[in-house]
C-alpha cells in the first residue's frame, strides 16, 4: 500500500525496503533518539550530509528516522512515515562499537531513504594532530566523536594514508632524523620502514588493490614518483628534470596524478601507473596546482588545492567536460583534498592563522549551495591531513 506524506515523494514498504517513487534534491528527514549523544550524531550527520533537510517535525518530514544503541555493538534503525506514522522499515546493526554500530545505521538509513545512495560515516580517517607541539599520527570516526593517538614519537610526521582494507596506513617521520616512510599495521601493533633512501622519502599512496605502494623519492636529487610492488621491488617512473610531488591512484590502479614543476609552476600529470609518458592536465585554473586525488567512484573527476587570490582553494577538474570548477571559498587556505568512498563528499584542511581544521564538502550541492562546507574535527585547531577509509 502507497502512503503519503508531505512532499511530492511516495514511499512504499515491500517487506524489506522503503522504496522512493520520486528522490528530491534535499530530503526533508526528522531524526530521533532515546539516547542524547546519539540524537546529536543523527542532527549533525543529517545536517552535512548535503542530501537531506533537517525539519522539527514528521508532519513536514518525508521519513522520520529513529536510532538508539542496543547492546555494546549494536544499534536499532526505525524508518516512519506518513501522518500518522507507520513503521516502513526496521533493521539491528551491528558494529565494531556502539558508536560505529550508529554509523552503521546511519548509512543504512541514507540507502534506503535515498534509492541507493552511499552513506559514508561508518568510515574511519587518518589524520595528522599537532596539539601536542609535534606531528603525530591519529585515526578517528568521521565526526571525531572517538580519537586514537597511534604514534608518539615526538618529530614531525606527515601524510598519512590508509590501506584499502583500513588494515594498515603510510606515512612518513622524521623518526631516525631523516623523512622515511613508514607501514603501521593496525592489527600488530608494529611498524616497518619501506623506503629509507638517501634524501626525501614521502608522499606514500596504496593502490586500490592495496598491493602497490606510490611515493616521491629524491635519492639526493630531484623528487620522483616511484612505485613500489608486492614484492618489494622498486620503479622509478618519472626520471624527470622537475620536482614531482603527491602521487594519486586512479581507480583502476592503472594510472597515476601528480604534481611536477618540470615545466615552470607545480601543474598536475597524469601516465600509466607501470610507467611510461605523462601528460599534463589543461586544468587551466592557477599557476600552482597540486595534492591531487582522483574520485573513486568517477574517474573523470581529480580534487586538487590551486593557488588563488591571495589563498589556495579546492578545484575539481573534470576531464571529459575539459573544465576546473572551484568548489570553495574558504579565508585563509582550503587544501588536502580528500574523496570520501562515494564520490560525492570530500573531506579537506581549512589552515588559517595558527589553526587549521579538517572540514567536509557535498560536491554534487546545488550551484548556490557550492563553497558550503562544515568543520567535522570539533574544537580541534591543529589537525589536517586527513584520509579516508570505509
Amino acid at each position: 500500500m502507497a502512503i503519503p506524506f508531505a512532499g511530492v515523494a511516495i514511499a512504499q514498504y515491500d517487506g524489506g525496503a522503503v522504496i522512493v517513487d520520486s528522490v528530491p534534491a534535499a530530503t526533508p528527514v526528522a531524526v530521533r533518539s532515546g539516547n542524547a549523544n546519539t540524537k546529536a550524531i543523527l542532527d549533525t550527520a543529517f545536517r552535512i550530509d548535503g542530501r537531506f533537510e533537517l525539519v522539527g517535525s514528521a508532519s513536514e518530514a518525508h521519513f522520520a528516522i529513529a536510532v538508539d544503541p542496543a547492546g555494546a555493538n549494536n544499534a536499532r534503525l526505525s524508518i516512519y512515515s506518513g501522518v500518522p506514522e507507520k513503521l516502513m522499515f526496521t533493521e539491528t546493526l551491528t558494529g565494531d562499537s556502539s558508536l560505529n554500530a550508529v554509523y552503521q545505521a546511519i548509512d543504512r538509513a541514507v540507502y534506503k531513504t535515498r534509492r541507493g545512495d552511499k552513506g559514508f560515516f561508518a568510515g574511519k580517517l587518518a589524520f595528522i594532530n599537532e596539539e601536542s607541539g609535534a606531528s603525530e599520527v591519529c585515526v578517528s570516526d568521521l565526526l571525531f566523536q572517538s580519537v586514537i593517538q597511534l604514534t608518539n614519537d615526538r618529530v614531525s610526521a606527515i601524510g598519512p594514508k590508509w590501506s584499502p582494507d583500513g588494515n594498515a596506513i603510510v606515512y612518513t617521520s622524521y623518526k631516525a632524523g631523516f623523512p622515511d616512510i613508514y607501514k603501521l599495521d593496525l592489527r600488530t601493533n608494529s611498524r616497518q620502514v619501506i623506503a629509507n633512501y638517501k634524501g626525501l622519502n614521502t608522499g606514500a599512496a596504496f593502490s586500490p588493490d592495496g598491493t602497490r605502494i606510490a611515493m616521491i623519492i629524491s635519492g639526493g636529487s630531484n623528487s620522483d614518483v616511484w612505485v613500489r610492488e608486492a614484492s618489494g621491488q622498486m620503479k622509478n617512473l618519472t626520471k624527470s628534470r622537475g620536482l614531482e610531488a603527491a602521487p594519486a591512484w586512479s581507480p583502476d590502479g592503472t594510472r597515476l596524478v601528480f604534481s611536477s614543476d618540470e615545466r615552470g609552476g607545480p601543474q598536475l600529470y597524469v601516465m600509466p601507473s607501470m610507467g611510461g609518458s605523462s601528460r599534463r592536465l589543461a586544468t587551466n585554473v592557477s599557476g600552482d596546482c597540486a595534492q591531487p586525488d582522483w574520485n573513486p567512484v568517477y574517474d573523470n573527476k581529480i580534487a586538487f588545492s590551486a593557488a588563488l587570490g591571495s589563498g589556495r582553494q579546492i578545484v575539481i577538474f573534470d576531464s571529459r567536460a575539459g573544465k576546473s570548477r572551484i568548489i570553495s571559498n574558504d579565508s585563509g587556505d582550503a587544501i588536502e583534498p580528500h574523496w570520501l568512498a562515494d564520490g560525492r563528499h570530500l573531506v579537506y584542511t581549512h589552515r588559517r592563522a595558527n589553526r587549521s581544521e579538517i572540514k567536509i564538502m557535498d560536491t554534487f550541492a546545488e550551484p548556490n549551495e557550492f563553497g558550503k562546507s562544515y568543520v567535522i574535527s570539533g574544537s580541534r585547531i591543529k589537525v589536517s591531513q586527513p584520509s579516508f577509509v570505509k
